[in-house]
């Protein structure tokens, strides 16, 4: 059995239908959330993933979340203004029954990932949407979101949009990293593949091309494609971004 699991996609279309295009023999796809945002066609996203049956599973995120409900999707402040421009942007792309369906996923799910034990999140266990681990933060903290868990085999996370694949205790936590907007020094499309108990963190190049002229067709600041171009072209956030996320991450240590 071989299941493709996706996290991140925000929008970008030719990323995801490059991911596709690389995996196309596969038994089941996972995709831990944040279809839209920041990415010129999410539509396009969403209405991929409306069309999964018995074969997928869609956890939402807090982008999902946001564009369903009209809602803020409470970003670090170095994207809030990113979040902000782009919602306001891209949003009126999507029906009302795409937004119904993003507003209606769920926030995490339990089920079997071929024999083992798995909950899916987009972010983490005791704050689905919001909550911020990285594989760096102290061991207690991810003991404390096993223990909210309740300890599976498999626990699947996105957010960070950097992949990972650790074991804590008896849990083998994977966040296959961000398919549309990939934040670790690697412009490729990230994605993970689970065959037959082995997780594979993979990469795939696609026409970035493709969505900076996407980006550059949409009605929205200057500023606010540049910065976005920039990381697409680089698979790098900005440096108040980093530090942003180290904060956040010290801020939860002390808790």
């Amino acid at each position: 059995m071989r299941i493709l699991l996706l996290s991140d996609i925000h929008g970008n279309w030719p990323a995801l239908q490059a991911v596709l295009h690389a995996e196309a023999d596969i038994s089941q796809i996972i995709c831990l959330g944040d279809l839209v945002n920041y990415g010129p066609q999410p539509a396009e996203c969403v209405a991929w993933a409306m069309r999964f049956g018995a074969e997928g599973r869609v956890i939402q995120g807090n982008h999902d979340a946001a564009f369903g409900r009209d809602d803020d999707p409470r970003c670090t402040p170095a994207y809030q203004w990113l979040a902000s421009a782009m919602q306001s942007a891209t949003s009126h792309l999507l029906t009302r029954e795409m937004k119904q369906f993003l507003a209606q996923l769920p926030a995490m799910d339990w089920f079997p990932l071929g024999d083992a034990e798995c909950v899916a999140c987009h972010a983490i266990p005791s704050d689905p949407l919001y909550g911020y681990l990285s594989e760096g933060s102290a061991l207690t903290l991810w003991e404390s979101e096993l223990n909210v868990a309740c300890h599976p085999d498999v626990l699947l996370v996105g957010h960070t949009h950097v992949p990972m694949k650790t074991q804590f205790q008896r849990t083998l936590v994977i966040n296959p990293g961000s398919v549309g907007q990939p934040k670790h020094g690697d412009s490729r499309a990230a994605y993970a593949v689970w065959q037959d108990g082995t997780v594979t963190l993979k990469r795939v190049a696609y026409p970035v091309e493709e969505t900076v002229r996407a980006l550059d067709a949409l009605e929205v600041q200057l500023s606010v494609k540049q910065r976005l171009v920039e990381e697409l072209r680089t698979g790098r956030t900005g440096e108040s971004e980093v530090r942003s996320s180290k904060a956040e991450t010290r801020k939860l240590d002390r808790k």
